[in-house]
Formats: C-alpha cells, sequence, structure tokens
C-alpha cells in the first residue's frame, strides 16, 4: 500500500472539501487542490531522477509545503527522512551520515547548480549517499524514517511503513473519531508528529488549519474563524491560551489534545477554567504510537493519560520502585518496522511482541494511567530512588518558578544528589536558593531536595520539547 493513494482515494470523494486553511486570511486549499500541487511536486521529483525506493531528506519547516512534498515523495515511490529545521547543523549531518540518502529537499538550494525547483521556494538535490542502506533495508516499503528525541542516549532512525502508519492512525482515530467535519488547529512541528497526526487528518477527510504564530491571541483568532472542533498542541500553547485574558469557550472545539511532554495540573486547570473545555492528554511514542489519548477521565484527572486504546495491549512490570510505580510494556498494531542502524527488525527489537517503553507509570482504580517518570530519569540516593518530576512539579508550584529541570551530579558520600535548573518568572522580587531549598523541604524528604539550584535562561530540551534529565556522562553511565 501507499499512504498518498490513501489520501488521493479521499480527495476524490470529496474534492472541493477544504484540506488546508490559513496561515493568512486568504489561504486555502481544497482535497482537489490539494492533490494537484502534491501531483505537480511528484513530476518534478520524478524528472529530477527520484524512483521507487529511493530515501529523501527532507528540510522544510512546518506548512502547506511540508504536506505536499511529503506526499509527493510517497507517490514517487520514496521515503521521507525529516530534516527538522529546529535542529543545531551538527545534528542535521548527524542525520546526513547515519541515513543513506539519494536526494535532499530543502528551501535552501536555490543556488546550488545540481538543484532543480519541486516546489516554489523549495529544490531537490541528488546526494552521494554517505553509507548504504543496511541490508533488509528494501525488505520494508518505508515511508518514514525518524530519529528519536534522544532524551536519555544516542537517537535511532525509527522506520515505519506504510502500513504500519495506517495501522497506528486506524488505532487512534477508533477514540478520535476524526472525519469531514473536523478542523485541526495545527500547532506542532510537522518533522516531529506528521506520521500519525497529519496523515490520520487528510486520510480520514478533516481540514488542516495553520496558523500564522504560536501567540495565543493568533490561536484563539484562527480557532474562532474557521470553527476548529480539535487542537493539538503542546503544554506551552495551552498555558499561553489559558493566560490569554481575551479568551473564551470556543463554540464548535469539541477537543483539545496536549501532547510532546507532560500536561501540568495547574495549566489544565486554567485552561478547563477559562475554555470551559478539558484537556485531553495523549502519549505518543514513535515506536508505537498514539496508545494513550485521556478522552475518558480528562475533565477530572486532567494529567492522567486515561485508559489504553482498544487496538493495544499492556503489561506493568515492577522494576524496583514501588508498588505505584511500575513499567509499561505494550504490543499492539503499528509498532515500528526497524531500528536503521544498527539495523534491528521488529522481531529482534521485541521477540517477545512486548515493547518496553521505559516509561513508568501507576493504574487508578477506574483504569486511568498517570505517569511518575522514566526508568533511565530515576535518581538514586544512597537506594532511595524518585523522579525528577517529582520535584520540578514542587518547584514550579512555587510562585516564582515559571519552570524547572531537576537532575544529578555525583556526590562521593551520597553517590549521586539531586540538583535542579530554573527559570524565574519576571518579577522584582527573585527567591533565593535558600528560600527555594526551604520551600522544597517543606513538601518532600531531605533527599529529594535539590543540593543546588541555577537560575538560568532556558532548560535543555531535545528538539522536540522533551526536558533532557541525563546528558553526557550521565546517559553513557547509564545502562
Amino acid at each position: 500500500m501507499n499512504l498518498y493513494e490513501v489520501f488521493a482515494a479521499t480527495a476524490q470523494k470529496q474534492c472541493a472539501h477544504a484540506a488546508i486553511v490559513g496561515p493568512n486570511d486568504n489561504d486555502a486549499m481544497t482535497y482537489e487542490a490539494l492533490d494537484d500541487a502534491i501531483g505537480l511536486a511528484a513530476a518534478a521529483l520524478h524528472a529530477a531522477g527520484v524512483r521507487q525506493g529511493d530515501t529523501i531528506g527532507l528540510h522544510c519547516p512546518s506548512g502547506a509545503a511540508y504536506i505536499i512534498l511529503t506526499y509527493a515523495v510517497w507517490k514517487c515511490g520514496g521515503c521521507v527522512v525529516p530534516i527538522p529545521t529546529e535542529l543545531t547543523d551538527a545534528e542535521k549531518q548527524e542525520i546526513c551520515r547515519e541515513i543513506s540518502l539519494s536526494f535532499l529537499i530543502s528551501d535552501k538550494l536555490k543556488a546550488k547548480t545540481a538543484a532543480t525547483q519541486c516546489h516554489p521556494g523549495f529544490a531537490v538535490m541528488p546526494l552521494v549517499p554517505a553509507c548504504e542502506h543496511p541490508h533488509g533495508f528494501h525488505a520494508v516499503n518505508s515511508a518514514f524514517i525518524r530519529f528519536t528525541s534522544g532524551t536519555t542516549g544516542a537517537s535511532k532512525g525509527v522506520v515505519l511503513s506504510h502500513e504500519t502508519i495506517h495501522e497506528r492512525i486506524h488505532a487512534a482515530n477508533e477514540v478520535l473519531h476524526i472525519g469531514p467535519e473536523d478542523r485541526v488547529l495545527w500547532l506542532l512541528s510537522m518533522s516531529y508528529h506528521f506520521a500519525v497526526s497529519i496523515v490520520s487528518y487528510l486520510s480520514f477527510g478533516a481540514t488542516v488549519v495553520l496558523v500564522p504564530n504560536h501567540f495565543a491571541q493568533a490561536v484563539v483568532a484562527a480557532a474562532k474563524k474557521h470553527g476548529a472542533t480539535l487542537i493539538y498542541g503542546s503544554p506551552a500553547h495551552y498555558r499561553w491560551m489559558a493566560s490569554y485574558q481575551q479568551g473564551a469557550p470556543l463554540p464548535n472545539l469539541r477537543l483539545a489534545v496536549s501532547t510532546t511532554v507532560a500536561l501540568d495540573s495547574a495549566t489544565a486547570t486554567a485552561f478547563h477554567q477559562r475554555y470551559r473545555l478539558p484537556l485531553t492528554q495523549a502519549l505518543g511514542i514513535i515506536e508505537i504510537g498514539l496508545p494513550f489519548i485521556n478522552v475518558d477521565f480528562a475533565g477530572d484527572r486532567g494529567e492522567g493519560i486515561g485508559r489504553l486504546l482498544p487496538s493495544y495491549q499492556m503489561r506493568l512490570v515492577d522494576v524496583g520502585l514501588g508498588p505505584n510505580a511500575k513499567e509499561i510494556y505494550l504490543q499492539g498494531r503499528g509498532m515500528l518496522d526497524a531500528y536503521y542502524r544498527p539495523w534491528r527488525t521488529r522481531s529482534e527489537i521485541i521477540p517477545d511482541g512486548w515493547f518496553h517503553t521505559g516509561d513508568v507509570a501507576s493504574v487508578d482504580a477506574d483504569g486511568c494511567v498517570f505517569l511518575r517518570g522514566r526508568t533511565k530519569d530515576v535518581i538514586n540516593v544512597m537506594g532511595m530512588k524518585f523522579f525528577p518530576q517529582e520535584v520540578e512539579a514542587v518547584l514550579i508550584s512555587h510562585p516564582g518558578v515559571k519552570d524547572a529541570c531537576v537532575s544529578t551530579v555525583a556526590d562521593a558520600r551520597l553517590g549521586e544528589v539531586p540538583v535542579a535548573r530554573i527559570i524565574l518568572v519576571e518579577s522584582e522580587e527573585e527567591p533565593s536558593e535558600a528560600e527555594l531549598q526551604e520551600f522544597c523541604k517543606r513538601q518532600l524528604a531531605d533527599y529529594k531536595v535539590p543540593q543546588q539550584i541555577e537560575i538560568v535562561k532556558e532548560l535543555w530540551r531535545t528538539p522536540s520539547g522533551k526536558v533532557i534529565h541525563r546528558t553526557g556522562a550521565q546517559q553513557a553511565a547509564t545502562p
């Protein structure tokens, strides 16, 4: 199968239906127009030499062009390798070294003599691959190779086939129920969230709403203008919307999905109060898809990730962190096809069918799952184990702290001790380190209190927005 053909079948059924609207006032594209644009881009790629089985690096900001070029590559039979514009040059070069790329599509190739235009503002250029594909790669009907975020170790190229992505979108839609009547306001990076989300919207006939910027005023205005029925964003987006004084309930909005990082209860409560709609937290895992979407308990347990979706099965495995903190093992539809390098197939990665997520969770009596942290993030002070997220939540609850990241440093006496990096709320009275430590002591056991608290302008994060708790030597030392 090919995901372009799935889209084309939908476009044929509803050719005059809006496929993309925004980001500007007069920007709109029907399904027929989108299919035509994909066809023109695919013809240009084919003329440049793109063929079945080629692997194409896509360096493109989120927007209509990203959608057109991705589907154009698929129409040619190629595999898309996102090269996120958010990455540093060194990180982009790593992708190009690790994956055998036949072509590069970018808006930065205009001056290159070997590049040819494939879409307005974008060119395609053949590459001399830095390496060969691993043995077995061409046996997979590859649609996407996406690097993992790398929060707890080296990034890995996750290979997803057309069939795998198709299974994932149907698994998620068992609870999302997306259809032609939906207008989905999009706020995330397409390089990281395309394979389930955007593909799902266009396969099931919805309209993708793009915004001119991510400020709350623009987001709310776009939601009102286009009658958004669903918003797909991060906790930061919803925090900004909740703080927007002119924000008010959006009559068409039926679902606001929060993903990328854990949703804090303060943001969930503030958004619910202003927009009269609970936030629905979802857990996305690149190796699996969207196995959790909190559609059942969003109203009173917004910080939970809800029940497991019907297409998946779960085991909770004791990893020595107490009865209310067990690692999630999952199996079900749409599991990854392979890791690219070193090449490992699905059967080699999960020989017993159960994927070890590394996520530690608890489950309440109603079956609502709550994430507690990741196994590799656990802080161990003389055998007393806890998650950095517990300490971060306390720090962020202080009125003077905007954001926080807790990690560890080696300690000759205790093995390791917690330390914190924080971003302060702008105000005339900034809390001192001693004040913050005393604040933590009132709510946490002594061994959980950060020994050092550093004030910073920004936190270390992966390009997809996840806080990095362990870096460098800490990652290398983590089994």
